[in-house]
């Protein structure tokens, strides 16, 4: 496989990030009520447990999680992080939600995060991950910071299966790149929502997912798929230690 050169990798990452600058509040404000496959999860959950939200995005999980749980979210998008802020509902939680701007491509996240934890939530971040290394390398970090008994979830959009999505895929010219520029397996998607944005996205099928969890270390535990009108919107992986 061709390995995505570091200028490449930068232009997606950058692309991402100017979407979720300009279009945070309609993204937020598009999500569903419920997502049946994450409150799976965090059934299984137990009071009081630390968890790390890589990607929060604006911190739905946060807002779900079992009583009095130690709640700390990751995400380069200080405009996504602003929403999880206001609407975090600190009474519930044993403290304060923990709110942190960085980067998963800089390898100096973990020593922000004052790990380790009982869980490790990477949903809906690494399809935004341009590289198979960086995203390998994304997974590992996080298995580093999980306690030995502790738990890894991988959430993943199907965006392929889902036909209105599949008709919002944009050719690579329209960002100035190559097909041969990106990794098999990557795509652009165009939204069109108060506003106008285009977004890099990797499909993480389940052999992905495998390679993923058994180079960190860690074997699947659960591996489903759930959401969306015919719960096919996203793959959902638990992942434990070997």
């Amino acid at each position: 496989m061709r390995t995505m050169r570091e200028e490449v990798v930068n232009l997606l990452n950058t692309l991402n990030r100017t979407f979720y600058a300009e279009l945070a509040e309609a993204f937020a404000a598009s999500r569903g009520a419920t997502e049946p496959g994450l409150v799976r999860v965090l059934a299984q959950m137990q009071p009081g447990a630390r968890v790390l939200d890589l990607g929060c995005g604006q911190g739905r999980v946060a807002a779900m999680l079992p009583a009095h749980c130690e709640y700390t979210g990751l995400d380069f998008s200080g405009e996504m992080l602003a929403i999880a802020e206001r609407a975090a509902n600190t009474g519930r939680l044993g403290s304060p939600p923990r709110f942190i701007v960085a980067d998963l491509l800089d390898p100096a996240w973990p020593a922000l995060v004052a790990a380790p934890y009982d869980w490790v939530i990477l949903r809906a971040v690494l399809h935004h991950i341009p590289g198979a290394e960086n995203r390998q390398a994304i997974v590992n970090r996080a298995a580093d910071c999980l306690t030995p008994q502790g738990h890894m979830l991988l959430a993943n959009w199907q965006f392929l299966e889902i036909e209105r999505l599949r008709r919002r895929l944009l050719p690579w010219d329209v960002v100035g790149l190559l097909p041969d520029d990106v990794e098999p397996g990557d795509y652009l998607l165009n939204w069109q929502r108060e506003g106008y944005g285009i977004r890099y996205v990797h499909w993480i099928d389940e052999d992905e997912t495998a390679i993923l969890a058994a180079g960190a270390g860690l074997t699947i535990e659960m591996l489903y798929r759930a959401d969306g009108h015919h719960n096919n919107l996203t793959l959902y992986a638990v992942l434990c230690r070997i």
